[in-house]
C-alpha cells in the first residue's frame, strides 16, 4: 500500500486497514502481509507493529523466497519481512 504524500498523516492506511481486518476476521484468525526493509517502508513498518502485527518467525524472503544465512540478496523492494495478526485476540 502506498499513501500519495499529500494524503499522509490523515489516517487514510488505517481506516483502510481497519476494514480489511473486518473483512478477513469473518473467515479467517489470522492475517498477513509483507513489508519491504529499507527507510522507505519505516511508516508501514511502524503503522503495522502499532496495529499487532508481529513478525511470523520465518526470516526475511526474496522474492519470496526464504532467504537463507549468508547468501546475499538485493535489497529492493523484493526483499520482505512477513507479519501476522491474530484478528480474534482481545489484547
Amino acid at each position: 500500500m502506498n499513501v500519495f504524500p499529500d494524503y499522509r498523516r490523515k489516517h487514510i492506511a488505517n481506516r483502510l486497514f481497519d476494514e480489511l481486518e473486518h473483512i478477513a476476521s469473518k473467515t479467517s484468525k489470522y492475517i498477513g502481509l509483507g513489508v519491504g526493509l529499507y527507510r522507505d517502508y519505516g511508516n508501514a513498518q511502524r503503522m503495522y507493529t502499532s496495529r499487532g502485527y508481529v513478525m511470523d518467525g520465518r526470516g526475511m524472503s526474496y522474492k519470496n523466497v526464504q532467504v537463507i544465512p549468508g547468501e546475499s540478496v538485493k535489497v529492493d523492494d523484493d526483499l520482505l519481512i512477513y507479519l501476522v495478526k491474530n484478528l480474534k485476540s482481545k489484547l
